[in-house]
């Protein structure tokens, strides 16, 4: 059996004081403690902050940064619908837990049944938001499902890329869901103040080419005074 050298046992308590040390002001000591909370990415903090200091464990100035449970914390903060991600980080240097928050987008609103007004984003996502969103579209849902507003999204979109001042000029916004659950797109859109047509773009399939078909249909002679354009197959619209 090897001896081990006397020699060997001072570096050997050196590292174990060193790792006791450390653990110590990670763990217990108040030179590495939370000082202040950063938030970061809404202007809603005060709404943040109300999440951090509810449910438990809470986290106190003064609380050593390494004994924060960033993982509860991060789960705390994701129960606001509004926020799509949070990541949460430790300044060792100025004793700062620091959070950054990102809002969701929303692409349109819509009223629930009980009169609350809800957002979704692109993805047909449904949330609550604290924030006032007056440049979003309200749209008309007689079922506000995932696919549903999935169909709305496309459109705003797609709108919002190939005819901005289409959706600029529009009025309101519609979405009818048949049996079978495919969805009926109409939007009012207002061309002069005497002249507001309804255009009718059936499914989100080929928005598109619809909204050429439509831009080709306004050029045209005989349809001046349409007010009805439906879009549905875009071989084959109809005017009135």
């Amino acid at each position: 059996m090897k001896r081990v050298k006397i020699a060997h046992f001072p570096g050997i308590a050196l590292t174990i004081a060193l790792i006791s040390l450390l653990a110590y002001l990670l763990g217990w000591s108040s030179l590495l403690a939370v000082r202040t909370i950063s938030i970061s990415g809404t202007s809603e903090s005060a709404l943040i902050q109300s999440s951090i200091d509810s449910g438990t464990p809470r986290v106190s100035i003064g609380e050593p940064l390494a004994r924060v449970d960033v993982q509860s914390l991060r789960r705390r903060i994701l129960l606001n619908q509004w926020i799509s991600s949070a990541s949460i980080g430790r300044s060792w240097l100025h004793g700062t837990l620091t959070v950054a928050v990102h809002e969701r987008t929303p692409v349109a609103s819509y009223q629930s049944p009980d009169g609350t007004t809800r957002y979704f984003d692109v993805a047909g996502l449904d949330f609550l938001s604290p924030i006032n969103y007056p440049a979003v579209p309200n749209i008309s849902l007689d079922n506000p499902s995932t696919a549903a507003k999935e169909a709305v999204a496309i459109l705003l979109t797609t709108l919002h890329e190939k005819s901005p001042s289409l959706l600029e000029n529009a009025r309101s916004f519609s979405v009818t869901t048949a049996g079978n659950g495919a969805t009926n797109l109409r939007m009012k859109v207002e061309l002069s103040p005497t002249r507001t047509v309804t255009i009718r773009w059936g499914d989100s399939i080929d928005i598109p080419l619809k909204i050429a078909i439509y831009q080709k249909l306004l050029t045209l002679k005989e349809n001046t005074k349409a007010r009805n354009f439906d879009l549905s197959d875009p071989l084959s619209p109809i005017t009135k």
